[in-house]
């Protein structure tokens, strides 16, 4: 007479295996700093996607920083041809948003590169943006970071904060518009010096 079940063993192979994908799987989900590397991989390539529409197209493109408290998030516009870099053109436009006769903003959300604009996951936030162009860094409201035509990058650090208060800099270099993460809080002048 044959008898079905499992034996003890075989319940505890089964066991074994269960808790080793635990051990495994759970600290991963639980790294917040997983998150903040997602999100400066996902930047360092989008930095480098920009930069070779910006060459290909003949456009000039800005990496949008909103550093909402709340809701922090970021997106790619794009304006045709060249364009200069005036802090105080980007106000003007801000202004003729408002305004129900306003021709359209020079610069316009390039859905090739982002979709619609992209949330900090969990509690990341961005909390400075620096640029060659900025007499001083930002720390609240809306920061741009150009790519040229010719292929150049506006200089730029970036700081994301975590869940844990640690901070991590993303650097634009000028020249080859290459991003790099350092994994500390760094000023764009500390790293140009």
């Amino acid at each position: 007479m044959s008898q079905k079940g499992f034996t003890l063993i075989e319940i505890m192979i089964v066991l074994a295996i269960m808790g080793a994908l635990i051990a495994i799987g759970v600290p991963r989900l639980m790294n917040k700093e997983e998150n903040v590397k997602t999100v400066a991989r996902h930047l360092l390539v989008l930095s480098k996607e920009i930069r070779n529409k910006a060459r290909l197209t003949n456009s000039t493109y800005r990496l949008v920083i909103d550093m909402d408290p709340q809701e922090p998030k970021y997106w790619v516009e794009k304006a045709s041809g060249p364009q200069k870099i005036d802090p105080e053109l980007y106000e003007k436009e801000k202004e003729d948003e408002k305004g129900e006769d306003a021709p359209p903003p020079l610069f316009q959300l390039d859905k090739s590169l982002t979709k619609k604009e992209k949330v900090l996951p969990g509690k990341l936030r961005f909390i400075s943006v620096e640029t060659v162009n900025m007499k001083a860094p930002m720390t609240d409201g809306i920061a741009y970071i150009h790519f040229f035509p010719e292929g150049f990058v506006e200089a730029a650090a970036v700081q994301i904060q975590m869940a844990n208060n640690s901070i991590w800099t993303l650097v634009f270099n000028p020249l080859t518009g290459q991003a790099d993460i350092i994994e500390k809080a760094q000023s764009l002048k500390d790293i140009q010096r």
